[in-house]
């Protein structure tokens, strides 16, 4: 690529939005070439595309006293770049990806900064009513989560370490090991979504594991498919509600959480 078309490049990309690092990373112009380039330059791309269309709606909300709410932000993108129906795990999968997610919230920003303006991101847990308060509640919740985890993880301890009849290296490497296992696994249990193995996979496995350590030779074996229940079905129909993004949070098990923590 010569010269002259990297400078127009830079002109391209300036009046895309783009910032001045990431077109000096796009061409290999120097910094003060590129400023010099695109001195002045203002947007003037069309708003056709998802990637647009996208943000253009999320500037719409971030510049808002509370800023844009992550579910709102996903929710523009689930509309404006479709998603399609996949079969084989009986879910909505969005045609965005965590990268176009980095994308527009930067070309937010720099429009902001263009504008001389505010914008925010905010996470869905936020209050804003009382946003400092939210976040000290949930930071001391926190904490004594953690203190209730340590706790259990020692007690169980004390009532099941292994080795507990010997006194050796081995035997203190062996319960180091067996604190931080139990600890995780508690967490496992507790947290969804804290290990990437689904819940009824861990204790499908975890059953068939201490049954035959138990000695009971007739323990059923897992199908390494992750129902609890029985066999994953291998084809899911498209259900026929107009509504995917709703269809893609319900798959997820965000509806049914929320549900539980207010039963």
């Amino acid at each position: 690529m010569n010269n002259a078309h990297k400078e127009q490049q830079a002109v391209t990309l300036r009046k895309e939005g783009m910032s001045i690092d990431f077109i000096v990373q796009a061409t290999g112009l120097t910094d003060y070439k590129v400023k010099m380039l695109t001195k002045g330059i203002a947007k003037v791309k069309p708003i056709n595309t998802p990637f647009d269309k996208s943000v253009e709606r999320v500037f719409s909300l971030a510049v808002r006293q509370h800023g844009v709410r992550d579910y709102e932000l996903r929710d523009i993108l689930h509309e404006e770049y479709d998603s399609k129906w996949d079969t084989s795990t009986g879910r909505y999968v969005s045609n965005y990806d965590k990268d176009t997610i980095k994308r527009v919230r930067e070309k937010v920003r720099i429009r902001a900064a263009q504008e001389d303006c505010n914008v925010l991101f905010t996470p869905d847990w936020i209050d804003e009513g009382a946003p400092t308060a939210g976040r000290e509640f949930l930071e001391a919740a926190a904490k004594d989560l953690m203190s209730r985890t340590d706790s259990y993880a020692n007690q169980y301890m004390e009532r099941h370490a292994t080795r507990w009849t010997e006194d050796s290296e081995e035997a203190d490497l062996a319960q180091r090991k067996q604190h931080y296992a139990a600890r995780r696994h508690l967490l496992k249990l507790a947290v969804k979504g804290y290990g990437m193995e689904p819940l009824a996979v861990l204790l499908e496995r975890s059953l068939v594991l201490t049954d035959l350590l138990e000695g009971a030779p007739d323990a059923p074996m897992t199908s390494g498919k992750g129902d609890w229940y029985g066999e994953t079905p291998d084809y899911y129909p498209e259900p026929s509600r107009n509504d995917p993004f709703l269809d893609h949070v319900e798959s997820q098990g965000w509806l049914k959480e929320v549900e539980d923590r207010f039963v």
